[in-house]
């Protein structure tokens, strides 16, 4: 049955993108954001944060908001596993995301009230504001957590998602640039790098070493051409790598899918093309086994 049908979008129409959801960016977003808040509240102790718990040593300060910072990835954590199964009926949009995150930071500030209560912070801080009462130092105190916790969440989380999305882009190039390799289209590029012909696989024939230059013999018109490339064979053929077109010898790259024969004669082997116009040129003894073994792959 397919359950996309069944998903729904509460707020907005651009659909976030998948790559936010999965697993493993979830939680390296959360172990980032977890090393990041440690060292954001150790070092530059945000809204007096080392006044929370009275009397204390900073040893003791780092004990303490290093818990804080764990119990919060605990909460972000455990929101994320929910938000794992609530993706699987309901397709999150941008606004959804923000507003998970935005809630996610208050239920974090609520355990963060609760700690500074156990820790007798409250009484602490209605000691210095004597003109407060309980709730309205709750109040207070909760907000500055909920500053303190966005503060800790939003550069990681923009940091996180900026990465991510450069990562989905360098993956998207790869894959078109897989497509277009693996499409009929060769490229040959000089010594520069630069491309300077490209034309369908199949109109290759082979390619021979002069001098500075490599020679392109292909077919155009129903005619054998010459392109004149400037290059080497060395590097041609590690640009070749994953195509038909395959060196046989110190001086020759041939084209696999006009092979139609490899004859032995005497110690050597040698190639027949599928055209008579091409003289049958030697495979040497270096380059015997992954000719063969390309020969098997890419014969038609």
């Amino acid at each position: 049955m397919d359950t996309k049908k069944y998903k729904l979008k509460l707020f907005g129409n651009k659909e976030l993108p998948s790559y936010l959801l999965e697993k493993n960016n979830v939680v390296r977003m959360i172990l980032f954001t977890t090393v990041y808040s440690l060292v954001f509240i150790n070092i530059f102790r945000p809204f007096n944060s080392e006044t929370w718990i009275p009397n204390e040593s900073s040893t003791n300060y780092m004990m303490y908001s290093s818990l804080m910072v764990l119990v919060g990835m605990v909460v972000v954590s455990l929101s994320r596993i929910i938000m794992g199964f609530v993706v699987k009926k309901v397709q999150l949009t941008y606004p959804d995301y923000v507003i998970w995150l935005v809630s996610d930071a208050l239920i974090v500030s609520v355990f963060y009230v609760f700690i500074a209560y156990k820790v007798g912070f409250i009484d602490n801080f209605l000691n210095d504001n004597p003109e407060m009462t309980t709730w309205e130092a709750i109040y207070s105190i909760f907000w500055k957590s909920t500053a303190n916790t966005v503060w800790m969440l939003l550069i990681p989380y923009t940091v996180s998602l900026l990465f991510l999305d450069n990562q989905y882009l360098k993956n998207t190039i790869k894959e078109l640039g897989t497509k277009t390799s693996d499409s009929n289209i060769v490229h040959f590029k000089d010594e520069k790098g630069e491309i300077r012909l490209s034309i369908n696989i199949e109109n290759v024939l082979y390619a021979e070493s002069a001098d500075n230059y490599v020679i392109i013999k292909y077919i155009n018109n129903d005619k054998l051409v010459d392109f004149f490339l400037r290059t080497n064979l060395k590097k041609l053929s590690d640009d070749m790598r994953d195509t038909p077109i395959q060196r046989c010898h110190r001086s020759f790259m041939i084209n696999l899918l006009h092979v139609t024969s490899l004859k032995k004669d005497q110690t050597e082997f040698m190639i027949q093309f599928d055209t008579t116009s091409i003289k049958d040129i030697t495979v040497s003894k270096t380059y015997q086994e992954a000719i063969m073994d390309a020969f098997t792959k890419y014969q038609k």
